[in-house]
């Protein structure tokens, strides 16, 4: 059996769309990058977030002159948030540090938030 020119054309086009539609319709990979620094002369202990939930890691002892990276991949079920508590002897707070949603304060991903 022999296909015409034209069904043939048809047919390499619906496997091109096919192609394509696979391809798009893959999750992304897209993450967002929080980096902590501390720029003070003492020690500071901190505890994150990520969506309500307590960050793998537990406490963070971030020394004076030190950093931490946190890579989250962004999750379309999720609010992709990060918050963390952060301790200075007695002194303790919450801070918001990335919000996907807010663009306030750091929200875009594939981007470092320093």
């Amino acid at each position: 059996m022999t296909m015409s020119s034209s069904s043939h054309h048809h047919f390499v086009l619906c496997l091109f769309l096919l192609g394509f539609l696979s391809v798009n319709s893959q999750r992304s990979l897209s993450a967002f990058v929080v980096i902590l620094k501390n720029e003070i002369s003492s020690m500071v202990e901190i505890f994150c977030m990520v969506d309500g939930k307590y960050h793998g890691e537990g406490e963070i002892e971030l020394k004076s002159g030190g950093s931490y990276n946190i890579t989250k991949s962004i999750d379309s079920r999720a609010n992709n948030t990060l918050g963390c508590f952060f301790g200075l002897r007695e002194k303790y707070g919450f801070f918001k540090l990335f919000t996907l949603n807010d663009t306030s304060i750091c929200h875009t991903p594939d981007e470092e938030c320093l």
